[in-house]
């Protein structure tokens, strides 16, 4: 099947037709001739990748990566950084306009950016132990891909790839704590490096993010981009309003840390009970509840000036979204990594405008992309 792509979507997949039937192809870009292959007939469309080019873009390049179409860990190597950012702010707009119904979106869409060289400083290892091999697994499959380096990785964890036995050992003790994958068999290690060590698990490290210093670990989320991360940050910052925050899916308080000092009173709601342990030390003023955000808000909801979520790929669950809305607060800032459920969730809130919009991509050669926007009650 030979296709031309027309747009981008979700996932850095491009959109082309065959007949009445939609079709999403992995690999490719806008404008360029395919042949698809490994087609999978899904409800509704197909899902495909691209097997061969025959016309190309001109913003195509070569992935500087030697494992690309075998490691599973990036899948989106074919463009520039920048070019990256501005494919995946066309498909932001677009899920807006589309899925969210919305006509009122800022003309002015900043992007923000960094190098793929030596950016991920988060990971989550698989180890064989009976082969003594470390890596990651290879694209749709269980089979591991055993690696020397990887050029996404900080430096501190190629090293951890370079001399495996800091990872061997982690893996034999995740082993006897039952942290091992069934279906492969390895076990998985989880890395993160904060500013002057790494954490293999539990081991808490400090990193500096926008001036503040927070304390995380392997364990829980945080954003593993250093460079794109200060301006997320400093989005949130700008166009927070009043006296009263809520910040709801707070994880280890990443963004209610901003508030501290201000004199500001901040409810920071999460149901994971160790990111909230984190988030007592980076903002310890908040006052922080350990629960799902839908059952914290019936029971203690209450209005607030300016209400930050930050969900699960998922997006709002409706209890939730019906919840924040009831609140009437005069500023809602969202958070996402999946433009297709944020939009979803923007087209119940008839009552709010989008005052400000920005694209995020922490996860350059990936089709993956974070996004926030900033409603204001009209």
């Amino acid at each position: 099947m030979v296709v031309r792509i027309e747009k981008m979507a979700t996932g850095a997949l491009g959109v082309a037709h065959c007949g009445e039937r939609t079709v999403l192809v992995s690999g490719a870009l806008p404008g360029e001739l395919v042949e698809c292959g490994n087609c999978n007939d899904k409800k509704g469309y197909i899902l495909s990748e691209a097997v061969k080019v025959i016309e190309a873009s001109p913003d195509r390049v070569f992935p500087v990566c030697p494992y690309y179409d075998i490691c599973g860990g990036c899948d989106f190597q074919i463009v520039s950084e920048k070019t990256s950012a501005e494919i995946k702010r066309d498909i932001l707009k677009d899920n807006l306009r589309r899925i969210g119904g919305r006509d009122d979106i800022p003309e002015d869409v900043p992007i923000y950016w960094g190098a793929f060289s030596g950016y991920r400083h988060r990971a989550r290892f698989h180890v064989d132990l009976q082969k003594r091999r470390c890596g990651f697994l290879a694209r749709k499959s269980s089979e591991l891909v055993s690696l020397e380096s990887c050029p996404a990785l900080s430096g501190r964890l190629n090293m951890l790839l370079e001399d495996k036995r800091k990872l061997l050992d982690a893996g034999r003790g995740a082993m006897f704590s039952n942290s091992i994958d069934r279906k492969t068999g390895f076990a998985e290690v989880q890395a993160f490096e904060g500013d002057d060590a790494i954490s293999l698990g539990d081991e808490r490290v400090t990193v500096n993010a926008g001036g503040i210093e927070y304390t995380v670990s392997a364990r829980v989320f945080f954003q593993s981009n250093p460079s794109v991360l200060p301006h997320l940050l400093s989005f949130v910052r700008e166009h927070a309003v009043g006296d009263v925050i809520m910040d709801l899916y707070s994880g280890v308080g990443t963004f209610s840390a901003l508030f501290e000092g201000s004199g500001c009173r901040v409810y920071a709601v999460e149901r994971d009970r160790s990111c909230l342990a984190l988030s007592h030390i980076n903002a310890p003023s908040a006052l922080s509840f350990t629960a799902d955000v839908a059952l914290w808000g019936k029971k203690n909801g209450r209005h607030a000036d300016t209400v930050i979520v930050d969900p699960p790929r998922t997006g709002l669950a409706p209890d939730a979204l019906s919840l924040i809305l009831s609140w009437k607060p005069e500023r809602i800032i969202y958070v996402s990594c999946n433009s297709a459920t944020l939009s979803r969730d923007v087209k119940a809130m008839e009552e709010y405008g989008i005052r400000a919009l920005a694209l995020f991509d922490f996860y350059p050669g990936t089709g993956h992309d974070e996004s926030a926007l900033v409603l204001e009650r009209v």
